[in-house]
């Protein structure tokens, strides 16, 4: 599933396709959805926004178009309609003059009145956004002492949107590491410098790795982190027998949470 820095570079893609251009072609595969199609077709584009792992459409009128991606979603683009590759069905076609967008896979589309998002099932419980702007190390750090993340450890905890939202699990390794911690801590357990490393961490990592984005390889289907692993580049995930980069030791790998974790037993503590 594409994480927080692919979502966000996705945006600024769509942003760059869709925004103050209308919508000359909307297409759902969901037949609820087609009916309602020209909530959107004919109406320009407001904005394009990432919040977690969800994308959001913003369109004059007050309507806003929600996706999510999930493990299998994927977007394409192309100049116009007939050069869209012919992999599968789309489940969303959004086009404009400028080009042509196209979602495949994924599983949740539907139409929101903009005014009534805070009621969107997955919107409604994300946490702070690590890839937010106005999300600081001081918001992090007041988030972590909401009492139901107390005693859960941070394998578990990093992969909670509600705790941080856009965090994934290749970036669940690297900060990790990067704020010298082992999986296996609990929230509650961590001292107040402890903490400080966590929330820098959990700002710093997500940031480089949508810095690090461009435009001419954005993740597209399943291979996102292939594109992520190309730009830039991982210090422990998928790093298993490899030194650790300051030389405490080697990265092993684990599974815990039910997906792949990398880190070393030497500096993490």
């Amino acid at each position: 599933m594409p994480e927080g820095p692919e979502t966000h570079a996705l945006a600024d893609r769509l942003s760059t396709l869709l925004v103050d251009e209308t919508l000359t072609h909307v297409r759902f595969i969901d037949p609820a959805l087609q009916r309602r199609r020209d909530l959107l077709e004919g109406r320009r584009v407001r904005a394009v926004e990432a919040r977690g792992k969800a994308l959001l459409t913003a369109v004059e009128g007050g309507w806003t178009l929600y996706t999510h991606s999930h493990l299998f979603g994927f977007w394409r683009f192309a100049e116009d309609l007939d050069a869209l590759p012919d992999v599968a069905l789309p489940r969303l076609v959004l086009a404009t003059v400028r080009g042509v967008s196209a979602l495949y896979a994924a599983p949740s589309i539907s139409l929101w009145r903009t005014d009534a998002l805070g009621a969107q099932p997955y919107l409604s419980k994300l946490g702070p956004d690590v890839l937010d702007p106005v999300v600081d190390a001081k918001a992090l750090l007041a988030h972590m002492r909401t009492p139901r993340f107390a005693r859960r450890n941070l394998a578990v905890l990093l992969l909670d949107q509600a705790f941080a939202a856009g965090m994934g699990n290749y970036l669940r390794s690297e900060v990790l590491f990067q704020a010298r911690l082992s999986p296996h801590r609990v929230l509650q357990d961590l001292a107040a410098g402890e903490r400080r490393r966590l929330a820098n961490a959990l700002l710093d990592v997500p940031r480089r790795a949508y810095r690090a984005k461009h435009d001419d390889a954005l993740p597209s289907g399943k291979d996102y982190l292939e594109t992520t692993r190309a730009q830039f580049g991982f210090e422990v995930f998928e790093r298993k027998g490899d030194p650790c980069p300051r030389g405490d030791g080697r990265i092993i790998e684990e599974r815990l949470a039910g997906r792949r974790l990398y880190w070393c037993r030497g500096c993490q503590i």
